[in-house]
């Protein structure tokens, strides 16, 4: 964020295609419609470009201050389309928890992506097999061309080595 706001656009480029897709499903939630979220995860970038300087590392993450100026424009979008509703129904909004909620998705996903990243690749591969596209141990064996002992030695491994890497963010 010093970055961003010190002018430095690869910087806010490198923001955005880290935060854009949590963001973007945040903003289709809201507003139920894709062309306004893109509009509103467009100006909400611009928003953070211009605004960048006041941002407050003591205060929140930086992902949790983009969910704030996002939801705040999603707000007020809801708002001018229906000028009728004085403060956004629940049904429109997310509550505050489910907007947390997205964002310990998010901060626990980044934390599970580096944690991937340190196991070596054959133990990755396993498991990436196995938690993602849901692949029994002897169809994780068949693909990767291992011995059913290995395939499963491998998705042990990376499990513990996994608890590991996340056992701070469980706490």
């Amino acid at each position: 964020m010093v970055r961003i706001g010190g002018g430095d656009r690869e910087a806010l480029r490198r923001l955005f295609n880290q935060y854009r897709l949590p963001l973007f499903a945040l903003a289709v939630r809201m507003v139920g419609d894709h062309g306004a979220a893109e509009e509103l995860l467009q100006d909400c970038f611009v928003r953070i470009w211009r605004s960048a300087g006041t941002y407050d590392a003591h205060q929140s993450q930086p992902f949790t201050w983009t969910v704030t100026i996002l939801r705040r424009m999603c707000i007020d979008h809801l708002r001018r389309r229906r000028p009728e509703i004085a403060d956004v129904d629940a049904a429109e909004s997310p509550t505050e928890d489910s907007v947390r909620a997205t964002v310990v998705r998010h901060e626990m996903s980044e934390q599970v992506s580096r944690a991937l990243g340190h196991l070596s690749e054959g133990p990755r591969a396993a498991l990436e097999l196995s938690l993602f596209s849901g692949l029994t141990h002897e169809e994780i064996a068949n693909r990767l061309r291992l011995p059913l002992g290995t395939a499963k030695a491998w998705i042990r491994r990376g499990l513990v080595a996994l608890r590991g890497e996340l056992q701070d963010f469980s706490r």
